[in-house]
């Protein structure tokens, strides 16, 4: 049942994104092509979908029962990753945008089943190896880029309007001065998860 999730991950992800690269742009935070990276939502997904390919590349190659300490922690990182991409559909974005849109088609994946199972695999993994506190803080990297990336975008391009708004999550609706505490509230919210995560894990 594990490696079944974990091959669900994996292939269900990197279906979705293929169906958002040829089809998206007509739903809401969607893009067809690469622009669709540009979403938070699509980069952890397929972070935790090629993680979970490269665990199961590992579990089928005759390696070791657990895998190396450094896949281990991608693993975790792209579990929380995919989390918070839940939480933020779940208690920011559906509120203000609405669920039907957020859950449709490939977004049912990308938002909810995707992270879920990502998340459990991560919890009920037999093959991870041991995850320190310390780990907690490096789980928040991938949020931190994203988080530089997506703020340095607008001070550089500027917000812009409709469709070619740059602020397309609406973290920025308080003006620029807010980035700061936008930020630190995202990656407070991040840590949490993390910790929460490692002490389900146990």
């Amino acid at each position: 049942m594990y490696y079944l999730s974990e091959l669900l991950v994996a292939a269900a992800t990197i279906g979705s994104w293929i169906h958002m690269f040829q089809k998206g742009g007509e739903k809401l935070l969607s893009r067809r092509g690469l622009s669709s990276l540009k979403y938070y939502t699509t980069l952890s997904n397929l972070f935790a979908g090629i993680v979970s390919l490269l665990i199961l590349l590992h579990a089928f190659s005759g390696g070791k029962r657990s895998v190396s300490p450094l896949l281990s922690l991608l693993k975790y990182s792209s579990s929380v990753s995919v989390a918070l991409t839940f939480l933020v559909v779940l208690v920011f974005l559906g509120p203000r945008m609405g669920y039907r849109p957020l859950f449709a088609e490939e977004q049912l994946f990308l938002h909810a089943i995707g992270p879920l199972l990502a998340i459990l695999t991560f919890i009920f993994s037999p093959l991870l190896s041991p995850l320190t506190f310390r780990d907690s803080f490096l789980a928040l990297i991938p949020t931190l880029l994203y988080a530089v990336v997506y703020a340095g975008n607008i001070l550089k391009n500027g917000m812009g309007e409709g469709e070619n708004t740059n602020d397309w999550y609406g973290f920025a609706t308080g003006g620029v001065k807010t980035f700061p505490a936008v930020i630190l509230i995202v990656l407070t919210v991040t840590w949490g998860l993390a910790t929460g995560l490692l002490h389900l894990r146990g």
